[in-house]
């Protein structure tokens, strides 16, 4: 083969690469979900089509510094993906119980910081709130949590403050939130052509493992158009391996944790579960083997811990019908979720509802 010819051969094969990817990307929707980003799934398969609440401007603020903690809020709150990454959204589990509630709040994300570097920061100590949120996703709680049942908890100075003085001077924001149609036009972005063709590669190769595709029993729970099937982290599964003796450990730290939290006397210890998608979903899947434990349930068997039935809030829904409580497309709630997920906090805290 002479020069010319390996030159032009080089060049046809080049264009008919680009072609390809132009085409596919004329194609393909922008990444919205992060199961659907990291699993190599299109969002014109799972992408949900029905129109999302939103807020003009989100009513809390993330902070990724402990050093932004620097005054006093009603609410700290410490949590996980489900609270630190839905700003872009707008329609954050938080803006619904700001707008109920009135309540301040700062927000950090305990993927960066441990419980107790926020207990014994100079904030916290100086301006100790009326209300502190620890947050988990319901897969990673037993790691995050079960380990407090080794301490001992400090005593009493004196009884926290009463719920009544969390919501004596706090009025509702009054905020109307809109609805936001799908974004249903392809990005044209070869970028996200090549890492989502990576990303199927890696998936059909079994190179990458992480997102898991779970057949449903019953059609019609998201607005995508698969709704056939439901995409989970893989590692919602690490559940099945909890024994009773986890249980235990687990209501056991989490009473400790809320006696650390108290023992200022000020500070009033909530612990907000966010249940996963296979417990949630559990009654839906073709394989019943898929399911896994509801450790909102196994918790509650404790009535005297602060842990609201997040759980049963968003099974109802699911349960009546709504689609979308979860988004097909991603490991977090829509819109209509993170409002039950707000209610759930709001009712369980008695804040009035002028609604």
């Amino acid at each position: 083969m002479n020069l010319t010819t390996y030159s032009r051969l080089t060049g046809v094969c080049f264009l008919a690469i680009l072609s390809t990817v132009w085409a596919i990307a004329s194609w393909l929707l922008p990444a919205d979900g992060d199961l659907a980003r990291v699993g190599g799934y299109a969002e014109n398969d799972f992408g949900w089509r029905a129109p999302q609440t939103t807020f003009d401007k989100n009513l809390f603020h993330v902070t990724t510094d402990l050093k932004d903690y620097n005054r006093y809020y009603d609410v700290v709150l410490l949590g996980d993906s489900f609270s630190c990454d839905q700003e872009s959204r707008r329609f954050g589990w938080q803006n619904y119980f700001i707008n109920r509630t009135g309540l301040s709040m700062i927000v950090i994300d305990t993927r960066r910081y441990w419980p107790q570097e926020i207990m014994e920061s100079e904030a916290f100590k100086k301006f100790p709130p009326k209300l502190f949120i620890f947050e988990s996703v319901e897969r990673y709680l037993h790691e995050r949590v079960a380990y407090f049942s080794k301490e001992t908890p400090p005593p009493k100075k004196e009884s926290p403050t009463t719920l009544e003085l969390l919501f004596a001077t706090a009025k509702p924001l009054g905020v109307a939130p809109h609805e936001e149609a799908a974004k249903t036009t392809p990005g044209y972005d070869p970028d996200h052509v090549l890492g989502h063709l990576g990303a199927i590669f890696q998936r059909r190769a079994h190179l990458n493992n992480q997102v898991v595709e779970i057949p449903l029993a019953k059609p019609g729970l998201f607005s995508s158009p698969n709704d056939r099937d439901l995409l989970v982290y893989f590692d919602e599964s690490r559940k099945k391996n909890l024994k009773e003796s986890d249980y235990s450990d687990l209501r056991s730290g989490i009473s400790v944790f809320q006696k650390i939290i108290e023992s200022n006397g000020v500070s009033k210890f909530v612990l907000l579960i966010a249940p996963d998608k296979t417990s949630s979903y559990a009654p839906y899947l073709k394989n019943p083997q898929d399911a896994t434990v509801n450790l909102v349930a196994e918790v509650a068997k404790d009535p005297s811990l602060p842990v609201p039935r997040t759980d049963k809030i968003l099974t109802e829904a699911i349960a009546s019908g709504i689609p979308d409580v979860y988004l097909s497309n991603d490991s977090h709630w829509g819109s209509h979720g993170h409002r039950l997920f707000a209610k759930a906090l709001a009712d369980f805290l008695g804040a009035p509802d002028k609604n």
